[in-house]
């Protein structure tokens, strides 16, 4: 934790509402664009995080990430197959997929989420015009899924508060294999959003998730030659050197900085593969002040960003400053030069 930083909570800012497009490759990179402000508004060097009300967004992690398959099961049941609009892919921070139901209509096991600290879910996240045809097809009156809270992140360091859906605990069993159509929809729906299935399959095998992504982005006092490099050291299986992330700024809040979103902005740092990700998040977490997606006492957020290096992009975990960075001055070159 860094000592004496209590005065620099952040304060908690208001969602704001927008629309996007949404066409068939589901363009995340437009989810939220710029408001439009009348004529002679003042425009902010810095914006509070643009996300949805909870309310309005689902973040889907199984057979509702087939587009067809929720059609088919709309036409079939009466619903409207628009009442939901997907919107892009996203991730669960935090949790594991798990079979622990048996479904008699998918004649087999269906997914249910469970906690799990440095494991994200892929799925997608949609906008809800109209929730009855999704608690129908959960089967939420009967007693078998039940709506959660949760916090989705974007690949663009954004977290989005959502709704998902997770069994019911006196559904909860041992594990139950899923059969092969059920296993067909859920991997067509994540390979639709640009997913990898390993997860899904781990879960149908009933064998843990391998933690991850298992990149961490570094722009501060954690890259190298840095004062508090140590605390990530240890963990480092392979350094990608130089990296850096786009849609983002950096101040200077002391004798440290802040990732903060900004856009048209990019920021310098590093990038590491460490080995093992849980002990990791655990030690960076409680380093950079971050107590958790459902807190508002958080210092920092635990966010996913896409960071770019020579050899490509690849996605990973980085803090972003949760407070109100005009507090604090811009450092122009995104790149932190202090101890």
């Amino acid at each position: 934790m860094r000592d004496g930083l209590r005065g620099l909570r952040p304060q908690v800012l208001p969602a704001t509402r927008a629309s996007h497009p949404v066409g068939a490759g589901y363009p995340h990179r437009a989810f939220f664009p710029a408001p439009v402000r009348p004529q002679g508004t003042r425009v902010a060097l810095f914006s509070p995080p643009r996300v949805l009300h909870y309310s309005m967004l689902y973040f889907a992690y199984g057979s509702n990430l087939d587009v067809e398959n929720w059609a088919l099961w709309c036409a079939n049941k009466g619903f409207d197959p628009d009442s939901i609009e997907p919107l892009g892919p996203a991730w669960l921070p935090d949790y594991e997929l798990v079979f622990h139901y048996q479904s008699r209509l998918r004649k087999g096991g269906a997914l249910d989420v469970r906690p799990r600290r440095g494991t994200s879910i892929p799925g997608a996240l949609f906008r809800v015009h109209r929730w009855e045809g999704l608690d129908a097809k959960e089967g939420v009156s009967g007693g078998y899924y039940r709506r959660i809270s949760v916090t989705a992140l974007t690949d663009d360091g954004r977290a989005h508060p959502a709704t998902t859906y997770c069994v019911c605990d006196e559904r909860i069993g041992p594990h139950v294999e899923p059969g092969p159509e059920y296993r067909e929809i859920v991997t067509r729906g994540l390979a639709r959003f640009g997913h990898s299935a390993e997860g899904f399959l781990a879960a149908a095998a009933n064998r843990p998730a391998v933690p991850g992504p298992a990149a961490i982005f570094t722009y501060g006092t954690l890259m190298k030659g840095k004062r508090n490099h140590d605390l990530l050291a240890p963990q480092v299986r392979h350094a990608h050197g130089a990296a850096r992330v786009a849609g983002a700024a950096l101040v200077a809040i002391d004798w440290f900085p802040g990732l903060v979103l900004r856009d048209g902005g990019s920021v310098h740092g590093e990038l590491y593969e460490v080995a093992n990700l849980t002990a990791t998040l655990d030690e960076l977490d409680s380093y950079e002040d971050f107590v958790g997606y459902e807190s508002s006492d958080s210092l920092y957020r635990r966010s996913l960003i896409q960071a770019q290096t020579s050899d490509g992009s690849a996605l990973a975990w980085t803090y972003i400053y949760l407070g109100d960075p005009g507090d604090f001055p811009l450092v122009p070159s995104g790149r932190w030069t202090g101890a």
